[in-house]
């Protein structure tokens, strides 16, 4: 069990941790407490948190001790994001820990890594936002498991993309967001071109922005 390892000498890179909104994608709008972990694999160029990318930043945090401090939080849903979380190996024992804390857990991810420790838990919302950089590779076991696609609409993205085979099963469900760079509105006009030409193919995405950004909360 994942949960005998705590105790040891088990820690993780920590860049903050609030509460606030989930501002993107499906789920947005409700109340979470985000836990942005530190360091990523990716290095686009219009990231909007350039502080969690180096793996050394951040704060060594012992997972038990930081589901201490958020477990009085009305709020019970943990989105957990960064930088990039699955860098982080002990990311299956925060999740776990949250789960025996009944909280419910969403984990964002740019899909380029997979931990198959995190298959056990099956209730996680698992957003991936497939990322331009690597040419919007995801990794299978992330498309498996993936509960929904956010794609930044940048001046990279394309309808050819998003009608890639492997993505063709969430778009048929209906769980593809598109999100303007920025909330800028080039690209939100972009956007909606995107979402006409999935839609001749037959499919449907949903255009939202950054809701956290349009009221100015973190």
């Amino acid at each position: 069990m994942l949960r005998d390892k705590a105790g040891t000498a088990v820690s993780l890179r920590l860049n903050e941790v609030y509460e606030t909104i989930q501002g993107e994608g499906l789920l947005a709008g409700t109340p979470v407490i985000l836990i942005r972990l530190q360091g990523c694999n990716l290095r686009c160029p219009w990231c909007d948190q350039p502080d969690a990318l180096e793996s050394g930043g951040g704060e060594e945090t012992d997972p038990e001790e930081l589901v201490r401090k958020i477990r009085s939080s009305p709020f019970r849903h943990v989105l957990i994001t960064g930088g990039e979380p699955l860098l982080h190996r002990e990311l299956p024992l925060l999740v776990e820990l949250l789960v025996r804390e009944s909280f419910s857990v969403q984990i964002e991810t740019n899909g380029t890594l997979w931990n198959p420790d995190l298959a056990r838990f099956g209730g996680v919302h698992l957003t991936c936002s497939p990322k331009g950089v690597v040419d919007y590779r995801v990794h299978p076991e992330i498309l498996k498991r993936a509960s929904e696609l956010k794609f930044v609409v940048d001046s990279a993205l394309s309808a050819e993309v998003l009608l890639r085979r492997e993505f063709l099963n969430l778009l048929g469900e209906g769980k593809v967001v598109l999100q303007p760079e920025s909330n800028r509105e080039d690209m939100f006009r972009k956007a909606l071109i995107l979402q006409r030409r999935v839609a001749e193919a037959g499919y449907r995405v949903r255009v939202l922005p950054q809701i956290h950004r349009v009221f100015g909360i973190p």
